[in-house]
């Protein structure tokens, strides 16, 4: 068995439980203040991404003894894989949260942000999925590029 089969699905559960419980708390918050609309505080989800995605590709790379020029695709798939976990989770969330605990946060939605008429919890959560999906791939893609350590000490 590979290194790369036995942590992959143990380092990405993990970073995306903890992904998925990063942005449900940072939801919440914004709803708790009234800052659920307020756009640029909605970029720190890309942030929480962003840094739990380098976490779990990080301990890929010290627990393991891959080198990340020759195996990207395994950082990258650890990666996604991760981003999947978190993003299907919050997404499973936002549905639960507009269908039953607060239907009126989707009215609100659906009169502030100019959708559409038909927005359900079910699209609205697809949305949500297809976005930080979306975002995962640059991240984890950024993450790879500048976690890569220099591989010349001194100029030529």
């Amino acid at each position: 068995m590979s290194k790369f089969d036995k942590y992959w699905r143990k380092i990405p559960n993990r970073y995306g439980v903890l992904l998925a419980a990063a942005l449900i708390g940072y939801f919440l918050l914004m709803r708790a203040l009234g800052l659920g609309h307020v756009y640029w505080l909605r970029a720190l989800n890309a942030f929480i991404l962003f840094f739990t995605v380098r976490g779990a590709i990080l301990k890929y790379r010290n627990e393991s003894s891959d080198n990340m020029y020759d195996e990207f695709f395994n950082f990258f798939k650890i990666g996604m894989r991760t981003a999947f976990v978190g993003i299907t989770a919050f997404a499973v969330f936002v549905a639960i949260y507009m269908d039953v605990l607060d239907p009126a946060f989707l009215e609100e939605v659906r009169q502030v942000e100019k959708l559409s008429p038909y927005l359900t919890p079910v699209t609205a959560a697809g949305i949500v999925f297809i976005e930080g999906f979306g975002s995962a791939f640059v991240c984890t893609y950024l993450v790879i590029q500048i976690s890569k350590r220099k591989t010349v000490d001194k100029p030529i």
